[in-house]
């Protein structure tokens, strides 16, 4: 079996795509961790994802792990952090790719630093001693605020020369689309499960997604008391029990006649013939303002839309669009850079086209659904 050996650029690209593309374990060993801004940089933010296991092991008394990384790290409540005293290895396990390296979890490791990295085929061999390791660990409760002058010089330097780029991060603390999403799709499965669904448009051709959203449209604005537009911002505090309670309560007096709901499902449709666009071609401005008219955010919005139109060359938007859906995967970074790309096409538009473009695999984000969610207890 071949060894592969990474250093330099290959290094710090081939761990961010890996911690990218985790679907259940993000796992770092690393005596040394610098600041949020870099880490974030290196491992991206899919460890936010409430169903990764994201352990990290450190060594808070010989090495340091900074007070804004630790800060954001335990905001996520996915995170367990650990310390061993006089830890040296470096190790990054994600699902079953496995990292062993000279560098530590800092900017100053991977962009100014000649460091090499080898990715270890015997798996179970590193799982077990991380694991035994993790055991002998002890919880992290807090940090220092600040750094002794000599550690902080030493592997976290705020200007090192850089010899290497860190990829790019712009999404903020985490990734708050794919974070939301999970949190989306586990009321989903709840409100399926107690519902068994409506049926009716089951046999229209709703999705669970689009059900769900059309029952959070309810709550916010059909319900004669509309009780989930107070929870803009406040998360409603109910048990277990009584979550269940109130969407079987709502569920059973929300109102839906055959086929009501079909202009939702033409609009969808329709969004789905019309992109992508072919690539290369200059696409009729009609085109776009059919699509633009497809989305809710921007009935809301009346005046968006003409403004989007004019104020953009409809081939950016076409290239900025297929873009965004042909994607391998979607994430906030990819978000931001296309409403970047798209003057006054914002978040609640972008998130409505992907929800509409892929119906069983990304909810619909907005107001409504949030307040729905904040409704139920979920602190999104």
């Amino acid at each position: 079996m071949s060894t592969i050996i990474l250093s330099g650029q290959h290094l710090v690209n081939a761990l961010r795509e890996h911690c990218d593309q985790a679907k259940e374990r993000i796992w770092i060993a690393s005596p040394y961790i610098g600041n949020f801004k870099d880490v974030q940089k290196i491992i991206g933010g899919n460890w936010m994802r409430s169903h990764i296991d994201f352990r990290v092991l450190t060594d808070v008394e010989s090495g340091f792990i900074r007070h804004d990384t630790y800060t954001g790290f335990i905001a996520s409540p996915n995170t367990e952090i650990r310390s061993l005293f006089n830890l040296h290895a470096k190790i990054y396990l994600i699902d079953d790719w496995c990292l062993l390296t000279s560098a530590n979890l800092t900017g100053m490791a991977f962009s100014a630093r000649h460091e090499v990295g080898q990715v270890v085929s015997g798996l179970e061999q590193v799982v077990k001693l991380f694991d035994q390791w993790w055991k002998k660990a002890q919880a992290v409760s807090s940090v220092p605020k600040s750094l002794p002058k000599s550690l902080a010089d030493r592997e976290d330097l705020p200007k090192p020369k850089r010899l290497y780029k860190l990829p790019q991060y712009t999404s903020g603390a985490g990734d708050q689309f794919l974070k939301k999403c999970d949190q989306f799709k586990e009321f989903a499965s709840l409100y399926e499960s107690v519902t068994g669904r409506n049926q009716q448009m089951v046999s229209d051709g709703f999705t669970l997604y689009e059900e769900v959203d059309y029952f959070f449209n309810y709550l916010y604005h059909d319900h004669p008391d509309k009780p989930s537009k107070e929870y803009t911002k406040e998360v409603r505090s109910l048990t277990s029990r009584e979550v269940k309670q109130e969407i079987c309560r709502y569920f059973k007096i929300m109102s839906y006649e055959p086929g009501s709901g079909l202009w939702r499902l033409e609009r969808r449709d329709r969004i789905r013939e019309i992109l992508p666009f072919k690539a290369g071609s200059s696409p009729r401005k009609e085109k776009i303002e059919e699509v633009l008219d497809c989305l809710h955010c921007l009935h809301s919005y009346g005046w968006h839309k003409p403004i989007i139109l004019a104020e953009n060359d409809p081939r950016s938007i076409a290239r900025a669009w297929n873009r965004l859906i042909q994607a391998p995967s979607i994430n906030s970074q990819l978000i931001e850079e296309v409403i970047g790309e798209i003057k006054h096409f914002g978040m609640s538009s972008t998130c409505e086209l992907i929800a509409w473009y892929y119906p069983e695999k990304y909810p619909m984000i907005n107001r409504n659904s949030e307040s729905g969610m904040r409704f139920f207890g979920f602190d999104i």
